[in-house]
């Protein structure tokens, strides 16, 4: 027996008619199906089910960031 089980987002806007707080997510116990649905507007967006692999074609390679972090003047060793 499939089961939906259904569970709203908290401070999620509906991208269609910009409702606050009426997104929930659906997921089919069964068949693994996921979507999201709007309670006010019944807008329906399917989710993927797996995460996308890298491909060459997306660039498989990651994204480097470089972070620098600042000492407050009050922590900042006096030569």
């Amino acid at each position: 027996m499939s089961t939906i089980k259904r569970q709203f987002i908290a401070a999620a806007r509906c991208p269609a008619c910009q409702a606050v707080d009426r997104i929930r997510r659906c997921h089919e116990t069964v068949s693994g199906r996921e979507w999201i649905e709007c309670v006010a507007c019944a807008y329906q967006e399917e989710r993927p089910t797996a995460p996308a692999s890298p491909t060459p074609e997306r660039g498989g390679e990651g994204v480097a960031v470089t972070v620098a972090l600042r000492t407050p003047a009050s922590r900042q060793a006096t030569t």
